[in-house]
């Protein structure tokens, strides 16, 4: 039936449908991916804090490394935490390297939730606190600095 219809349309106004068809798919594609992307990164991100010294500011890198973990340590908003003991047994470990700038004083890093723990996931509304607990790698274990103890983080959004 189609075939019949080529046959009133000039040759120069033909088009095929398939490029057309291509293309629509290809920028689905991309947007489907883009938007799970985005969505991935936010949904595993915890935001980290160094204390901020505006009298004598760092002057260097703070390196981050991968495998970094964070302890809770109770509510945000809650000043009797510590003597509570309104803590969950939950650590978050960073899963990538992150490298905070001199002048920057928090950093978004992705994060995964690890341990032993009945929770496996948290998220931002909890209003949890998290200080830096070391390292995940026991093979390769080196001091932390300084800078890496004095780590605070806090959730984003939700780190399963």
């Amino acid at each position: 039936m189609l075939s019949g219809l080529k046959d009133f349309i000039p040759a120069g106004r033909r088009r095929s449908a398939l490029p057309n068809r291509w293309c629509g798919a290809a920028v689905t594609l991309l947007l489907a991916f883009s938007l799970l992307a985005a969505t991935r990164v936010a949904a595993d991100s915890i935001q980290i804090c160094r204390t901020f010294d505006i009298a004598s500011p760092l002057m260097s890198n703070l390196l981050i490394p991968a495998g970094s973990l964070f302890r809770d340590n109770g509510r945000l908003d809650d000043p009797l935490a510590s003597f509570t003991g309104d803590r969950w047994q939950l650590r978050l470990e960073t899963v990538v390297p992150a490298i905070m700038p001199p002048l920057q004083q928090c950093i978004r890093v992705v994060a995964r939730v690890t341990g032993d723990s009945s929770v496996k996931s948290v998220a931002g509304a909890d209003n949890r606190a998290f200080v830096y607990a070391g390292s995940s790698n026991l093979l390769d274990l080196s001091e932390p600095s300084e800078d890496l103890l004095s780590l605070k983080a806090t959730v984003v959004d939700q780190v399963n």
